[in-house]
């Protein structure tokens, strides 16, 4: 999924502005981009949240968050007391929420690396996926060349859009597009998918049924 936003600065301009001095521009475009992308848990740190998702397997009413349907937040509530029944469910959903996108994280997102094709296959023997990641303890930006390196804590997982990875509750992987570089390796790895041999029909439908199945 590639979604083009109107009006956007092109990667040029955006250097141009962070080059320029603009710390205003510099300290809202930060703060938009680390609230569409993240590359840490919500909850810990993955050793934690790995414990914490293997506890929760343990008990008998638990179910693999990706093979059920999300569940819907409840009604929004516009007044601020704190006693406030409808308050306190929306409270408990956003902590709900928080766990369950670091429990899909924790099993759909985490590379490993291997010798076996697509990682390590290669002359250099190293990692395709750029693995481990760097890892920045604040989002900062190069004041030479213009290059925003995003806050992340976490080396072997991608950066992700929570909302998403909660609503499709499989392997997500979101990237802000800042440079022309990026823009190409994004649409020839797009394109590369795109050629891929498609599921067949009666399989993809099969899926689905099961899915529904399993959250009823």
């Amino acid at each position: 999924l590639v979604l083009w936003i109107r009006n956007a600065l092109s990667p040029q301009e955006i250097r141009d502005r962070l080059l320029g001095g603009d710390s205003e521009f510099q300290r809202r475009l930060i703060e938009y981009l680390e609230a569409a992308h993240t590359g840490d848990y919500f909850t810990g740190t993955q050793d934690q949240v790995k414990e914490d998702r293997f506890r929760s397997s343990l008990k008998e009413d638990y179910t693999d968050p990706t093979e059920n349907l999300p569940e819907p937040p409840p009604q929004a509530c516009p007044c601020v007391d704190e006693q406030c029944v409808q308050c306190k469910q929306n409270d408990s959903w956003w902590q709900y929420f928080r766990k369950m996108v670091d429990h899909i994280i924790c099993t759909v997102n985490v590379h490993k690396c291997s010798a076996a094709k697509g990682c390590k296959d290669n002359k250099w023997g190293r990692c395709r996926g750029r693995f481990p990641r760097s890892l920045f303890s604040v989002t900062t930006v190069d004041s030479t060349t213009g290059h925003v390196d995003m806050k992340k804590s976490e080396a072997w997982i991608n950066t992700f859009t929570p909302i998403l990875t909660y609503l499709f509750r499989c392997n997500t992987d979101v990237t802000s597009l800042r440079s022309g570089t990026a823009i190409k390796a994004v649409l020839i790895y797009v394109s590369d998918y795109i050629t891929k041999p498609s599921l067949k029909t009666h399989v993809f439908f099969d899926v689905v049924k099961s899915v529904f199945q399993k959250s009823k």
